[in-house]
């Protein structure tokens, strides 16, 4: 064997074990907000389903979190060029997450979500100044690694969500959710504590601090002008904003009415939603350690094509679950495989046996159509803003963006309450409408391919 082959190591591997500064402390320390954000989120709104929320308010509460966002936002830029990258980082991340985890924990109504998801909505600030401290000081060559990582990272924490489905099936939904929520609550209050002890500001930061010590926010705002036609001049930008936009959409949607969508229509037991994650880590982490660095050099709009169409077929197979589960059913029937998996998974249904099955075939088709796209969505928009105002940018931005994603929590609890596939329809017509853009944008993807190779 060559010494080439036996100093061989993964790509990701290699980024993980060399990296520095910034990348390396968010993502050694990631797991530790990611692991009971995975615990939790399968459950969150059959949670509140429990306490007797309506579908309509479920989705106001989404909406009323895209508001917040919205508005913080706007305040995100001068915040995090005023205070630094670093302890703005730190405070938000406190009162947007942990003070959130506390409320949760303890919530009896509408009224207790209403307050927790305004306060969570301030997650935009952090959400910004954890991007720069990420990606200032770091070559763009590396991002679309790093932001694999991430992604790996996400994909491996589910593994812990055993641990839910164990909680929810011995003490039903609520308890077992107060116990997670307050969980978080000290495992992700101790990461922001680890992050601004041994993170560092970045050089932009310090100079944006620099030129904005003495000046009020309200001053660092007025410069939101210039930026505003910066964005809207530039075609970079503006396709920037319409992914952003579409995928809140997508993600906002998916996330709050999968679970309800599952136990409330698929009639699946509400432990089995934190299997769901695990099978789709396997298939992800597989993907991304295999298959991702050999996809870096088709560039950006090849796969996420591919992607997109994946999601598209994805959704529709889920959207069509009942009706397929019924072909599964009949197919099952009597048979020895069907008695195998009934005693393996603890079910007596074969209807929720077929259902289960139909459901794996999404997530397997999902969860690659995921990889091909979300890593090279992330890194692209931050390649395409420009860096020297990432701040203010990517604050305006997401003013932007959630300020016509807002509509879209209410409108699709709406939906549901009608029929709980609507909402899924709904994403396929986005799907299909960001394919049409990747695909019309190939100029503009392969001039930045060539700029990052």
């Amino acid at each position: 064997m060559s010494n080439e082959n036996k100093n061989y190591r993964h790509p990701l591997i290699e980024t993980l074990a060399t990296i520095k500064g910034n990348p390396r402390i968010v993502l050694y320390t990631e797991p530790l907000w990611i692991i009971p954000f995975n615990l939790y989120l399968p459950f969150a709104s059959v949670y509140m389903a429990a306490l007797l929320l309506t579908d309509r308010q479920i989705g106001l509460i989404a909406s009323i979190f895209m508001f917040f966002r919205a508005v913080s936002a706007l305040f995100s830029g001068a915040i995090t060029d005023k205070l630094g990258r670093k302890l703005t980082t730190f405070i938000f991340d406190t009162v947007s997450w942990s003070i959130p985890c506390l409320l949760w924990a303890f919530s009896q109504n509408f009224w207790w979500f209403m307050i927790a998801a305004s306060f969570n909505g301030l997650m935009q600030i952090t959400d910004n100044s954890w991007t720069c401290l990420l990606v200032e000081d770091t070559e763009k060559g590396s991002l679309v690694k790093i932001y694999s990582l991430l992604h790996m990272i996400a994909q491996l924490a589910v593994f812990f969500a055993p641990l839910a489905a164990i909680l929810v099936n011995e003490f039903s939904v609520v308890p077992a959710m107060r116990i997670l929520y307050f969980f978080s609550f000290i495992s992700m209050t101790t990461k922001f504590i680890l992050l601004y002890r041994y993170g560092d500001e970045t050089g932009i930061g310090r100079t944006r601090m620099q030129e904005t010590a003495g000046m009020s926010i309200w001053k660092i705002m007025r410069g939101y002008g210039e930026i505003f036609k910066r964005l809207f001049s530039s075609r970079d930008m503006i396709l920037a904003l319409v992914i952003t936009t579409i995928f809140n959409i997508i993600w906002l949607v998916s996330g709050n009415f999968f679970g309800l969508y599952v136990t409330r229509t698929l009639l699946i037991p509400e432990h089995f939603l934190a299997y769901f994650p695990i099978l789709r880590a396997v298939i992800s982490v597989t993907f991304l350690y295999l298959l991702q660095p050999k996809l870096e050099r088709l560039g950006f709009r090849f796969p996420m094509l591919i992607g997109l169409f994946l999601y598209a077929a994805s959704t529709f197979l889920l959207i069509n679950t009942p009706e397929i589960a019924l072909t599964f059913e009949s197919i099952l029937t009597g048979s020895t495989i069907s008695d195998v998996l009934l005693n393996f998974l603890s079910i007596d249904s074969l209807s929720v046996l077929s259902g289960l099955l139909v459901l794996a075939g999404f997530i397997l088709i999902d969860s690659i159509g995921y990889c091909f796209v979300a890593p090279r969505s992330d890194s692209l928009i931050q390649i395409l803003i420009e860096p020297s105002e990432r701040a203010r940018i990517r604050g305006l931005m997401m003013v932007i963006v959630l300020g016509f994603t807002i509509p879209f929590g209410y409108l699709a609890g709406w939906l549901s309450e009608i029929n709980r596939r609507y909402p899924f329809i709904l994403i396929v017509a986005f799907i299909i409408l960001i394919f049409i853009i990747i695909a019309a944008s190939k100029k503009r993807l392969e001039i930045i391919n060539k700029s990052v190779g």
